[in-house]
């Protein structure tokens, strides 16, 4: 239970990062940039990390699975409801997700939400 304390202690500390940023380390050739459109999710590699603002307009028929949209498109995410915690949340919200790409040949590239934050 502690180390589940301090992974969401964490996750939670991303959420205040402006998109595009992340934590320090190597930025250079080998290295995936953090995406910050939707559009872009859908044509990048497995496990590239994303930050996306924008709104989550539905809950769609796949188990966890859910359809947001920013000003550049839309792309189905993955948030699992531990990742929701407390929070309830409209298509209204604005609304901040923190995860990584996951690619599969059978549909188009999701993004695995790994932490979630109400921005407006």
């Amino acid at each position: 239970m502690r180390i589940f304390s301090v992974l969401l202690l964490l996750a939670a500390g991303l959420l205040l990062l402006p998109p595009g940023t992340g934590a320090a380390g190597f930025v250079g050739p080998g290295v995936s940039p953090t995406l910050t459109r939707a559009a872009d999710v859908l044509n990048a590699w497995d496990d590239a990390p994303c930050v996306l603002e924008g709104h989550i307009l539905e809950k769609i028929p796949r188990k966890d699975r859910y359809l947001f949209e920013d000003e550049s498109g839309r792309v189905v995410v993955e948030i699992e409801h531990e990742t929701f915690g407390h929070l309830t949340v409209t298509p209204q919200d604005k609304v901040r997700l923190v995860g990584h790409v996951d690619w599969s040949s059978k549909h188009p590239n999701e993004v695995e939400v790994d932490a979630l934050a109400i921005i407006q």
